[in-house]
């Protein structure tokens, strides 16, 4: 019997690598689509669906060109055997960098100029998946460091778009709101679930359309493309925890729907599904990839209470990319022996729930639905 050896990540499925990817991207260019058609609809004479539209094939172009570059080699190489430039192809397609590429896209703004996108998806792309061996090698999601890249070096651009179907009172995107440790007009009667399903506010291209996220969610969990178990405990664990937050700070009835709304806002969603459950960067293991995806909710929850960061989602995914394979040493041969991964996902879950009870015991709702101390 002939053996094969193929780079990371391996998946115990039916479905062959090559279907997941581009089943995975037809779900991004179903958001991206959507984002056009908002931004068509809803957008400005200087933001609209042009915008939406150039800046997922700037991320999709300079993403692939970063392939062009690193692949160049094979051209001269004596030891590739066969037609060189269909070999050079093969390794591009096959690098899928397209999808980083519309994902960088995805995370950022409308506001920030197509050339910035690009240089964006480029950087994660080169520097932090093809430098480190390319696809089944990178230990950081690329996609998350091309959005920090954008947030980092063109942060004007990233925070330019304002405009008052925001439903925040400064023009600010919602998320960016909770910067200063509140969310005026979240919790209040001006942001109904009508707007928050359909994704009618702005903030990353991508993030806002919640009820599209959640179909994609189910489409990706059913077809075995993504482990149901990140989002899942992601996503729970978050809400768990903005939800005692809330009932600490006596919110009442209304505990129930504002953690609700405080979850689906911003980047959870979007990361949670699309970022977090990437099986290059994620642990092997199924108990691994909870403990993953609680740690990640962890940090988010630091993030998003106790720093000016108004989301934490991204950071919490690459400081948890770090950690993933001391989470496979810990899991590693403990198959059938649960209990030392069992006691850290519980740890884990402990401290997330501890973290939003702590929040809410030393804060009160003000009436403007900010936080207060």
């Amino acid at each position: 019997m002939e053996s094969v050896i193929e780079n990371a990540p391996q998946l115990r499925t039916k479905i062959s690598l090559t279907r997941k990817m581009f089943e995975f991207f037809g779900c991004l260019v179903a958001l991206w689509i959507y984002a056009i058609v908002f931004y068509s609809l809803k957008g400005t004479a200087q933001y609209n669906g042009l915008n939406a539209f150039v800046n997922g094939i700037a991320g999709i172009l300079f993403a692939d060109f970063a392939d062009v570059l690193y692949h160049l080699p094979v051209l001269w190489k004596k030891d590739i055997v066969g037609n060189r430039w269909k070999e050079y192809g093969y390794r591009i397609l096959h690098s899928y960098s397209f999808v980083t590429g519309l994902l960088v896209a995805l995370l950022c703004t409308i506001s920030l100029p197509w050339w910035q996108v690009g240089i964006s998806a480029f950087v994660g792309t080169f520097f932090f998946k093809l430098l480190f061996g390319g696809f089944g090698h990178n230990i950081f999601n690329p996609a998350f460091i091309g959005r920090v890249f954008a947030q980092l070096v063109f942060a004007s651009g990233m925070n330019a778009y304002k405009s008052e179907e925001s439903f925040v009172s400064t023009g600010a995107s919602l998320t960016a709101s909770n910067g200063n440790g509140g969310f005026q007009g979240l919790i209040g009667n001006n942001f109904d679930f009508g707007k928050m399903f359909l994704g009618s506010y702005y903030g990353a291209l991508g993030e806002t359309y919640l009820l599209l996220l959640l179909v994609i969610c189910v489409y990706l969990c059913v077809r075995e493309i993504i482990d149901w178990r990140v989002p899942v405990f992601y996503i729970g664990s978050l809400y768990l925890a903005f939800l005692i937050a809330f009932l600490a700070m006596k919110d009442g009835q209304y505990a129930f729907v504002d953690a609700f709304k405080y979850t689906a806002i911003g980047g959870i969603f979007f990361g949670g599904v699309l970022c977090l459950t990437d099986p290059v960067t994620s642990p092997t293991a199924r108990s691994g990839r909870i403990i993953f995806a609680l740690g990640s909710a962890l940090i988010t929850i630091l993030l998003r209470f106790f720093t000016a960061s108004p989301e934490g989602v991204a950071y919490s995914v690459l400081i948890m990319n770090f950690l993933t394979p001391l989470i496979d040493k810990i899991v590693k041969g403990r198959t059938r022996n649960n209990l030392v991964p069992t006691i850290v996902m519980a740890v884990l879950l402990v401290a997330v729930l501890a973290v939003g009870l702590a929040f809410g015991l030393q804060h009160t709702i003000q009436s403007d639905g900010y936080f207060a101390a």
